[in-house]
């Protein structure tokens, strides 16, 4: 049994780094522009939206057709598989004090990097940098997992965010106009 328990750890430890690895690979990956959110069955879901996370840090992708709704069977045997659970064991919920008046990094899989401000009242503001443009919204923890609603003058931008326990950078699914753009990381800036 310690043997076995052992073996568990090393694993994590192994899915840990891979995990890194990935994450780093990720940010420099080039998904398809636009992947529609939307299929014949509905709207993306939270589950569906963690299992995209989950598929892009241990894959370092996104193919086109893993957006579309994924059924509950499939989202089940995901969910169940020793993989996922381990992936899983690597996330915590976000929490208030963590965002509230909070500064981010956040890096697209394009090399974009803006500045995202979580204020205390629940307001966020994207500052892409280089640029004098500031986007405003609002963010808010739902089931411990970190959304953004952001408005600029031609588009509505959603942030879907789970967080890691070991650091401080953070995935992320980009959607714009209900359409997935791709991924980002955040990075806490202390």
């Amino acid at each position: 049994m310690l043997v076995f328990l052992q073996l568990l750890v090393l694993i994590s430890y192994i899915c840990k780094f891979i995990h890194a690895f990935l994450f780093i690979l990720a940010t420099v990956t080039l998904y398809p522009s636009q992947i529609e959110c939307n299929s014949m069955l509905g709207q993306i879901t939270e589950t569906d939206k963690l299992i995209l996370l989950y598929q892009l840090e241990t894959q370092g992708e996104l193919a086109p057709e893993s957006v579309l709704d994924i059924s509950d069977e499939e989202a089940r045997f995901i969910r169940t598989s020793g993989e996922y659970i381990l992936w899983e064991s690597g996330k915590r919920d976000f929490d208030y004090p963590e965002v509230a008046n909070s500064h981010w990094l956040e890096t697209t899989y394009r090399g974009q990097a803006a500045k995202l401000d979580c204020l205390q009242t629940r307001d966020a503001v994207l500052c892409p940098l280089f640029m004098s443009d500031q986007f405003h919204g609002e963010w808010h923890i739902h089931n411990g997992f970190l959304r953004m609603n952001i408005e600029s003058p031609h588009h509505h931008i959603e942030l879907f965010s789970v967080a890691n326990y070991d650091c401080n950078i953070h995935s992320l699914l980009l959607f714009k106009d209900k359409l997935l753009q791709g991924s980002a990381n955040i990075t806490l800036m202390v």
